[in-house]
């Protein structure tokens, strides 16, 4: 499980963290957003809420994913427009940080080769070591990570296993604690059995 977006509510001298989906409960009985950590990867695609970044005169609205690359150039994010409901948030005093939160996003196999297994990630990633918390197998045997290569886009890693050929079941899992987003360190959580798209040919 990806981390999630939280907001920082306030009532009647009370606080406590909360998920976007009781968001509106907690407006409604009113609560007030004191702060929010925004997880990209918690978030998935996001084609509504827009951040207003500034540098110096300069101001312009981007899609949080475009966050960090901004920042990149110099600006500084001053405000989020959150989901289709349109919640505005202003940054005051550091209480709206953006988590460069790595997800999942797709495995396979056979494009490289029969024996390279191929996944992405949201982010840029970092790890000590790749294989550390995997587990690949092929049907319901775990296979030897011979080795575990992070390319040059710093999205995608190379997982070398023994030989797959066409119509094997191949899964990929993770148990959290060793990739973290390149830009922030941001851990990457558990991730469950996902299936790796067989691409090797048939024989």
């Amino acid at each position: 499980m990806t981390q999630e977006t939280q907001f920082l509510m306030v009532h009647s001298g009370a606080s406590m963290n909360v998920l976007p989906d009781a968001l509106e409960t907690y407006l409604a009985a009113h609560w007030q957003i004191q702060g929010m950590h925004y997880s990209e990867g918690g978030e998935g695609l996001d084609t509504t809420s827009q951040v207003l970044m500034v540098k110096g005169a300069d101001a312009i609205r981007v899609r949080p994913g475009s966050v960090a690359v901004y920042r990149a150039l110099g600006y500084e994010a001053r405000q989020i427009i959150y989901g289709a409901d349109a919640i505005v948030i202003d940054a005051q005093g550091g209480n709206l940080l953006f988590l460069d939160t790595p997800a999942f996003l797709a495995a396979e196999i056979g494009t490289v080769d029969a024996t390279t297994l191929v996944v992405t990630f949201s982010t840029e990633v970092a790890a000590v070591d790749f294989k550390t918390g995997v587990t690949i197998k092929n049907g319901v045997t775990s296979q030897t990570i011979t080795s575990a290569t992070l390319q040059s886009d710093q999205r995608t890693v190379y997982y070398v296993i023994p030989a797959v050929v066409n119509g094997d079941t191949v899964t990929w899992e993770y148990a959290a604690g060793n990739i973290v987003s390149a830009v922030d360190g941001s851990l990457l959580e558990d991730v469950s059995a996902q299936a790796v798209t067989n691409n090797v040919p048939a024989e």
